[in-house]
């Protein structure tokens, strides 16, 4: 994979598109890297990840310490849309970035190269945005802002915002649907998604954004 060289106030990051494993193992995780677990474990579920046959770990390093990533993986099987049966569907399941780097757009440049690959243009990528995991004290801003700010974000890569009546996102007006459909993904993989996202009678079972 291509890497990219980014040029910051804070000196010169390398960014990786789908990192392999090794390479992640043989660096060190920034301590402020906290959101989803502790960096330690972050870093092994990180590794695992990309070792994994489906997995692509996206990372951006300053020289040998990890500042920020964004991890793709077939949806776990608990999950609503783990339940997809084409092994098309694939989850966006955490970027983050380390507080220090946050004001040069970073997670988006890191999601752009991710994407510039073309691995995921058959594919249907979703991203959950659950408030538990919004970094409000960090940022300092409300839930609905933080949630406006990630859908600007995965917007700005193609991800449009959809219904579905999965309890985990209906029930709270915090939280959101996002999903990326690939230009050539196959159409069985698109109405599988978008079968998923109902599972109530009477619900539509197809449909654009915000059906």
């Amino acid at each position: 994979m291509e890497t990219r060289k980014l040029e910051t106030q804070q000196g010169v990051l390398e960014l990786v598109p789908c990192c392999d494993s090794g390479r992640i193992n043989t660096l060190s995780m920034d301590p402020d890297l906290r959101i989803f677990r502790p960096p330690d474990r972050q870093h092994q579920a990180l590794v695992k990840i990309a070792a994994s046959e489906d997995g692509c770990v996206s990372i951006a390093r300053s020289e040998n310490q990890l500042v920020a990533y964004a991890a793709f993986h077939r949806p776990d099987s608990f999950e609503r849309m783990g339940a997809d049966t084409t092994d098309g569907i694939y989850e966006l399941g955490a970027v983050e970035v380390t507080p220090a780097r946050r004001s040069g757009h970073l997670a988006r440049r890191l999601l752009e190269l991710t994407f510039e690959t073309g691995l995921f243009e058959d594919r249907v990528v979703i991203a959950t945005l659950y408030y538990w995991h919004y970094d409000l004290e960090g940022s300092g801003l409300s839930i609905y802002r933080y949630r406006n700010l990630l859908e600007r974000l995965y917007a700005s890569v193609g991800f449009s915002v959809f219904t579905t009546d999965d309890p985990e996102i209906r029930g709270y007006p915090e939280n959101a649907l996002m999903a990326r459909i690939g230009a050539s993904a196959p159409q069985e993989v698109v109405q599988s998604f978008h079968n998923l996202r109902f599972t109530e009678k009477g619900m539509p079972m197809s449909g654009s954004p915000g059906q």
